[in-house]
């Protein structure tokens, strides 16, 4: 049976999946029936080193080597199989390099608006203007008091959950940690041959990496199935159903 990791984006943790969670381990029948086998086998989202549980170190220092060692540790140490990777956001290019140094490729890995911009550029060029100035802004001031950059409420607002509800977004608010300036601004090399398949899911309401910018990654990419979700960057909060059901098609 399928077994799937989830990985999450900067800044956040295993946390943000659990919505998704919920509804891919959920039985398909109410009362479940016991003898039937469920779609998935496991389903783990994990926390990236620096984030989540992990967030009592330095953030900032987090190395892409660092995240790729998590995920393919992980995979090796559970005994997952048949592994569905999933990457949201700056993640994406973390689970395509973990992907290609397993022993065993993955049955697919699938991009949730994955961030992946050409090899010679940093993760944070692949954001919009807008996001990309206040991330220079705010490294140049936390620079100055010595502290950790942490995305402010006006930031997760305008660019991962426009146009989600007020109290949706004050739910999570204080499970944000911050931002991991080094890792962003890393080159992440690829294997010129990706895993094969490929799915890339398009947020089409995502401001803090743009349809367009999607689009065209996940052609760069040669994904061989696009899935388009009306959501903003935070999907696994505003549209858990959609997306369990777009990730359940590959269980």
């Amino acid at each position: 049976m399928t077994d799937y990791l989830l990985v999450h984006g900067a800044g956040q943790g295993a946390w943000t999946w659990g919505r998704v969670w919920g509804r891919m381990t959920a039985p398909e029948e109410h009362p479940p029936v016991l003898y039937k086998s469920r779609r998935a086998n496991r389903v783990l989202p994990i926390d990236l080193p620096g984030h989540g549980a992990d967030a009592s170190g330095d953030t900032s220092v987090v190395r892409v080597e660092d995240c790729v060692q998590s995920i393919v540790g992980t995979v090796e140490r559970e005994g997952l199989t048949d592994v569905v990777m999933v990457g949201h956001g700056f993640s994406a290019g973390l689970v395509l390099r973990a992907a290609s140094e397993l022993a065993t490729p993955p049955k697919r890995v699938v991009l949730v608006a994955g961030i992946v911009p050409p090899q010679q550029t940093p993760l944070i060029s692949a954001c919009a203007r807008g996001v990309r100035f206040s991330y220079r802004l705010g490294c140049f001031f936390n620079a100055m008091s010595r502290r950790e950059l942490k995305l402010a409420r006006p930031a997760i607002d305008a660019y991962l959950c426009n146009e989600m509800d007020v109290m949706e977004v004050a739910q999570m608010l204080g499970f944000f940690c911050p931002l991991p300036t080094r890792l962003l601004n890393s080159r992440i090399a690829l294997d010129d041959s990706l895993p094969s398949p490929l799915t890339y899911v398009v947020l089409t309401k995502d401001r803090l990496i743009g349809i367009d910018v999607q689009k065209r990654t996940a052609e760069r990419l040669s994904s061989q199935n696009t899935v388009e979700i009306e959501a903003c960057h935070q999907v696994m909060w505003e549209k858990p159903n959609e997306l369990a059901e777009a990730l359940m098609r590959y269980a």
